[in-house]
């Protein structure tokens, strides 16, 4: 056999294509990496401040009717304070609770006059929101 034919290997060419070609795959795979870890914190945050709501939105719904009642009676809840909970760190909460009546498919919005007369047949609407998109609302009936 020839001495040509007994040389295995790449040439110093092949060897330089094929490293320009792993570096040309290699910057959209770090730069798709990089996302996927800034996406991951950000989802870490997002749920964070998810449980926070639910928490403070089952805290609430646990109070006894009569105390969500003299809140909305009194202020929209501006006087009811918001449980301290230590994932709410840095989640800035507000509460509205209002008194409401149904009437056929129709929610009616009472003010605090209007609604002593009719307490046994109005509710309270109760909504929380965060600064940041979360927002929970629901009716509670006496």
């Amino acid at each position: 056999m020839t001495a040509r034919l007994r040389q295995h290997g790449f040439s110093f060419m092949e060897v330089m294509v094929a490293v320009l070609v792993l570096a040309i795959c290699a910057v959209p795979m770090m730069d798709a990496l990089t996302n996927g870890l800034m996406v991951s914190a950000a989802s870490v945050d997002k749920a964070r401040e998810l449980r926070c709501m639910k928490n403070t939105m089952e805290a609430i719904l646990a109070e006894p009717y009569q105390t969500l009642w003299l809140a909305a009676a009194q202020d929209n809840a501006a006087s009811y304070a918001l449980p301290a909970d230590a994932a709410c760190a840095g989640v800035t909460r507000q509460l509205v609770i209002s008194l409401c009546e149904q009437t056929g498919t129709n929610t009616v919005f009472l003010t605090s006059g209007s609604a002593q007369n009719r307490r046994e047949a109005a509710m309270l609407h109760i909504a929380l929101s965060s600064d940041k998109g979360y927002s929970f609302t629901t009716m509670v009936a006496r």
